[in-house]
């Protein structure tokens, strides 16, 4: 399964929304790069967790 595919809660949605809305009305470039800088770190830290959750799991 993708990660694409893996459905999000309402609140998920409803934070994702809020994110987008947050980055559409700003027009300052380098909050824009802290913020994408932010979120990459997030996402691999989310998968390195997942990593670890899952070969606990495996164990």
């Amino acid at each position: 399964m993708l990660s694409s595919e893996i459905p999000l809660t309402i609140e998920q949605q409803f934070r994702v929304e809020r994110a987008c809305r947050k980055i559409d009305e700003c027009n300052d470039v380098e909050s824009l790069k802290q913020l994408s800088k932010a979120l990459i770190v997030t996402a691999a830290r989310e998968r390195a967790f997942s990593r670890v959750v899952m070969d606990r799991l495996k164990e």
